[in-house]
């Protein structure tokens, strides 16, 4: 009964939402309202009533619909009218359609079932596959749109602003200059050492622009350009550009080659710039490189060649950066190097190279970084180096030059055990006989063998 009293007269129906009434309080629902031709009138007294958008809500009558009771049609919960409509949208027994429902699924269940369907359904986990290369589309068309409004800009400027001058045409530049674009590969390989900084330094978040920029300041720094590399800020760039593209292998390669190359010299200037690179976070870059990708061979031969290079010397300044390295894990980066590609020559020769310089000097701390590379398998790994590849000199001569620093000082006893154990007699007696031309081969080579006498 109490339903009955609140029904609208026009439509003999309670409906929910906004409940209208004339000034004499007879209510009707606002969608009866609406439909109200005009003259507009109160269906029950005829009195004239004002424009819809003045209507005077019954709040009262609305308030009593709201309370009346209800029950959720999907669980049967008793409610009242009022919330059964939020309860029904939250209801876990509401079937719910897949996401993917718009693509083609036509699945339907309950809530608690959805997670699970759609973790295997095909056109939800197409959608989520697609989802990342939907939002680099749209980036790459809003990116699209920009450039032919510059282009456009460009062309009006030049159409509109130019004119002659002593028979020659001048342009007035309009938008952003031509150089605000990253420079294809051909334009980057054309440059000269400042421009390729700074073209570097502007396009950081290009990997293209990163490789074709580092590859550029690696061949430059082999024409003896390492000083004005530097003084260009190519050290800083470089490493800015192998932090900005952790995982770009290609990116990495490239940078530790330049960092190689750059730092390269055993004068006071190489040391300076070895020493710029450490305080630019070159060391750090060039483990992270090798960290991030173990199984690429070019990156750890690059890696081993910029530690080298980076921590070359044994002046005070010279022992702190091998120190650093140490710290930074890259002993153990380059013991893994070699581990993981023992048919690479190249890894192998670099790798032994690094392990040397690393323990070499003649610092309080080196005893330290000695025992640490023992004790992440430098010794057998160099011992392996050595018996892998027989005929390169270079890869004998390092190997030797390492086992040295590595099994010298003090406590070097059991370390000395442990390379006569892995076969290190056996392996420089095959490096002497293998390459009895070699002045490094042998003099490196009797050192080694006389410290395992």
């Amino acid at each position: 009964m109490a339903a009955q009293r609140l029904e609208c007269p026009v439509c003999l129906e309670v409906q929910d939402g906004q409940q209208h009434q004339c000034r004499e309080g007879h209510v009707f629902c606002a969608s009866c309202d609406s439909n109200l031709r005009a003259p507009r009138r109160c269906p029950e007294c005829r009195m004239a009533l004002g424009p819809l958008s003045q209507a005077i809500r019954s709040r009262s009558h609305e308030e009593r619909i709201a309370a009346l009771p209800a029950a959720c049609s999907h669980c049967g919960l008793a409610t009242t009218r009022g919330d059964v409509a939020a309860h029904e949208q939250g209801c876990p027994q509401r079937p719910r359609a897949c996401s993917a429902a718009e693509a083609g699924c036509a699945w339907s269940g309950l809530l608690a079932d959805k997670a699970a369907h759609e973790a295997t359904c095909p056109f939800a986990v197409c959608q989520r596959m697609m989802a990342p290369l939907q939002t680099e589309v749209a980036e790459l068309r809003a990116e699209n749109s920009q450039l032919r409004s510059r282009m456009v800009a460009l062309e009006a400027g030049e159409a509109g602003e130019g004119g002659e001058e002593g028979g020659r045409r001048v342009r007035q530049r309009v938008g952003a200059a031509p150089q605000d674009a990253p420079p294809s590969n051909a334009e980057v390989r054309a440059m000269d050492v400042a421009a390729a900084a700074a073209v570097l330094r502007a396009h950081v978040s290009v990997s293209r622009v990163a490789v074709a920029a580092c590859m550029r300041l690696a061949n430059l720094c082999m024409e003896q350009n390492e000083q004005l590399a530097a003084e260009a800020g190519a050290i800083e760039a470089i490493v800015a550009a192998m932090q900005a593209h952790p995982q770009e292998a290609e990116v990495q390669e490239e940078g530790c080659g330049a960092l190689t190359n750059v730092c390269f010299g055993n004068d006071a200037a190489g040391r300076a710039r070895s020493q710029r690179a450490a305080d630019a976070g070159a060391i750090e870059a060039a483990v992270a490189a090798m960290q991030a990708h173990p199984q690429v061979a070019e990156v750890q031969e690059e890696g081993c060649q910029a530690l080298a290079s980076v921590c070359y010397g044994n002046e005070t300044a010279g022992l702190a950066r091998k120190q650093r390295a140490a710290a930074a894990g890259a002993i153990e980066a380059v013991v893994a190097a070699m581990q993981a590609h023992p048919q690479e020559a190249e890894v192998q020769e670099d790798g032994c190279g690094a392990l040397a310089n690393a323990c070499s000097g003649d610092d309080a701390a080196r005893l330290a970084r000695i025992q640490r590379a023992a004790d992440a398998g430098a010794i057998e790994v160099l011992v392996a180096a050595m018996q892998a590849h027989p005929q390169e000199a270079e890869v004998q001569q390092l190997g030797c030059v390492a086992l040295v620093n590595v099994c010298s000082g003090t406590d070097a006893a059991g370390r000395i055990q442990r390379a006569a154990g892995a076969g290190a007699i056996e392996a420089v007696a095959a490096a002497m006989q293998a390459h009895p031309q070699v002045a490094g081969v042998q003099a490196q080579g009797q050192r080694l063998r006389d410290l395992l006498a």
